[in-house]
């Protein structure tokens, strides 16, 4: 469909207008131009004529031929259309008025009246004629409805008037007489209404030919190619991206279609490249196996994905529409969650569980992400949950198994210590028996002792079971590590000192912040540690040059965050083996005394802070622990279930 273009006809107006204006103005002016010049050319030629005729009546008076210059009168003006009167006027002796002395229809004597235009050239206001008024002079006048051009050429009192042998006159008045001529005008304004009617025909025609013209023009170079161009935009706008210009045209009408072609091909490659983009899109989240799910800033779920439909049972049909909170066990969640998204920004492997369709609880972990547009507004949320049920199933198997493990490590180590135990008090007994029937004391007073030994290794080892399987409730509280350590050293230095070690405390370079943590178990974590190290010192023979020693300091860790309780001696020191397995529950280097259960609880209480330990160890070189604990407490004031963690890992 072609479309008029209103900016063609618009410019077309204009272009009209222009023309019109100017054709008009031209004509105008070309005619009052022709007018002027016309009235001025017959002003020129009336005077010359009314000269002419004054020269006539001239020669004539100086003959005294009086007849004659009625006769010149005539024979000029007689049979002409210019002329509608001549007449010669003049003052006769004694009269006060002028009065016709000649005239073109031949009647004399009429009288003038003092206010007639003619006397008024020698009469008004009483004066005499000033040196202007004796020329010729013209008015155009309308006369019974005819505009005339009304010429009085005085007949000027020269010198060779008054002293001509014909008659004399005397010098006082300057002007004899007047000639009036009354030309007619008709016939230049005919001529003036003949050049208007040209003037208009003119105009019109040109005004005819040039709006052809310029309809011919802005249809064929501006209207048609602005239409097609205009239909061809119209299709680009309507999805038609395969229309293309013909681009035949090398004005600027073509630049611009091929602009458009140039427009429109991009277009459609950027559409192939978006389509394919979120087809690829579509495809990963559709053949996802997490379950990804939308839901509008309302709450209602907007897209489901196949994932979700296999892991929850649902039919995306049967979900979308409805509020999120009906797919969660406990609609709570969602919201805690939701919160969690709106205070920090997003909301990363949160643990939650889901309902599927036959009612089961389906266990996900969940990241949540805000849907945004171009402009930043929210859309919505994005939910990425990832299907943890068969996980959750074989971690719970695996702490099981764990634990059967631990107990039947438990069991086998317990084994083994009631049985070195037990060899013991038997060894015991029999000295006492053999004290008994041989009645030596002495052997009596060793067997008594070993027997008394190895009580005391049943109760010891009974109470390091009792407090390994006790559940760790810390009550943290804001500790002074400095204090905590400075007392720790004070109360075991007499102790060390018994066994030959020298026991002290560095105080830090720095003021240390106070951490968050049970002061108790801290204590009794560091003090395991401590009596290992000085256990290790008493097994080692060292040269002349080096005595046993142990050093307890607290440090800042680099990065901050964590505050550092450092034990180090320079005992006998552990292979990589040994250090390996020192917190494994009933491993022990003390082949006797030791019950195997100390570091592994030590372990389980730094655990319990969020906590970590390291160790450096070479054999007959000494051993450095460091417990790391953070300054703000742990996260969560219990001990989980599944057990303690390796320190090492």
């Amino acid at each position: 469909m072609i479309v008029k273009s209103k900016l063609a006809w618009k410019l077309g107006a204009v272009v009209v207008a222009i023309l019109t204006v100017a054709i008009v103005v031209t004509g105008y002016v070309y005619n009052k131009i022709y007018a002027d010049y016309s009235q001025k050319s017959s002003r020129l030629f009336l005077k010359f004529n009314s000269e002419t005729i004054i020269k006539g009546i001239g020669q004539q008076m100086m003959s005294r031929n009086n007849k004659a210059i009625g006769e010149v009168i005539g024979e000029m003006s007689r049979g002409s259309e210019v002329f509608r009167d001549i007449r010669l006027v003049s003052h006769l002796p004694g009269e006060a008025r002028g009065m016709v002395v000649a005239s073109r229809d031949g009647e004399t004597g009429e009288q003038l009246p003092i206010d007639n235009r003619a006397c008024t050239l020698c009469h008004e206001s009483g004066q005499k004629p000033r040196k202007d008024d004796l020329a010729i002079k013209d008015e155009v006048v309308n006369l019974n409805g005819e505009w005339m051009l009304s010429v009085v050429a005085p007949i000027l009192n020269e010198p060779r008037c008054s002293s001509h042998e014909c008659h004399a006159h005397t010098k006082d008045p300057p002007i004899l007489g007047l000639l009036t001529a009354d030309y007619s005008l008709r016939k230049m304004d005919t001529m003036a209404a003949d050049r208007r009617r040209l003037v208009a025909v003119t105009t019109l025609v040109s005004l005819t030919l040039g709006i052809v013209v310029v309809w011919l023009m802005f249809t064929r170079l501006l209207e048609r190619p602005i239409s097609g161009l205009i239909a061809g935009t119209k299709q680009i706008a309507d999805n038609q991206l395969d229309f293309r210009f013909d681009g035949k045209r090398n004005d600027e009408i073509g630049v611009l279609e091929e602009s458009f072609n140039t427009m429109t091909a991009r277009i459609r490659a950027h559409r192939a490249e978006l389509r394919s983009a979120m087809e690829y899109l579509n495809g990963m989240v559709e053949n996802s196996t997490d379950i990804i799910i939308t839901v509008t800033p309302e709450g209602y779920i907007e897209t489901f994905n196949r994932g979700a439909e296999q892991a929850l049972g649902f039919d995306r049909i049967e979900v979308i529409g409805k509020q999120i909170e009906t797919l969660f066990v406990d609609p709570q969640e969602r919201r805690a969650a939701a919160k969690q998204l709106k205070d920090v920004g997003d909301v990363q492997n949160y643990e939650t569980r889901l309902l599927t369709k036959d009612g089961q609880v389906c266990n996900v972990m969940l990241t949540l992400s805000h849907l945004r547009d171009r402009q930043d507004n929210p859309m919505g949320t994005i939910g990425i949950s990832k299907n943890i049920t068969r996980e959750k199933k074989l971690q719970q198997e695996l702490v099981q198994s764990q634990k059967f493990a631990a107990i039947g490590q438990a069991v086998t180590g317990i084994q083994h210590s009631i049985k070195n135990m037990l060899n013991a008090l038997k060894g015991g007994a029999y000295l006492v028996r053999n004290g008994m029937t041989k009645n030596n004391r002495q052997r009596i007073e060793d067997g008594w002792a070993m027997v008394e030994e190895g009580i005391q290794r049943i109760s010891d080892l009974s109470l390091s079971m009792l407090h390994y399987a006790k559940e760790w409730k810390p009550e943290p509280q804001r500790v002074d590590l400095n204090k905590l350590v400075g007392k720790l050293c004070e109360l075991n230095r007499q102790a060390a000192a018994e066994q030959g070690v020298t026991l002290r405390y560095e105080e830090p370079s720095g003021e240390l912040p106070a951490v968050l943590c049970d002061p108790k178990l801290i204590d009794i974590a560091a003090t395991d540690i401590l009596v290992n190290a000085i256990d290790a010192c008493e097994w080692k023979g060292y040269p002349p040059d080096e005595i046993p020693e142990v050093v307890l300091r607290n440090s800042l860790r680099e990065g901050g965050g964590f505050v550092a309780i450092e034990i180090r001696d320079n005992g006998c020191g552990m292979d990589d083996e040994t250090r390996e397995n020192i917190f494994t529950p009933f491993f022990s280097t003390k082949k006797i005394r030791g019950t195997g259960l100390g570091l592994a609880l030590t372990s389980r209480i730094i655990n319990v802070h969020d906590g970590d330990i390291s160790v450096e160890s070479q054999p007959n070189r000494g051993t450095t622990f460091r417990i790391f604990l953070p300054i703000d407490g742990p996260k969560d004031h219990r001990e989980p279930i599944d057990g303690q963690k390796d320190p090492l890992s």
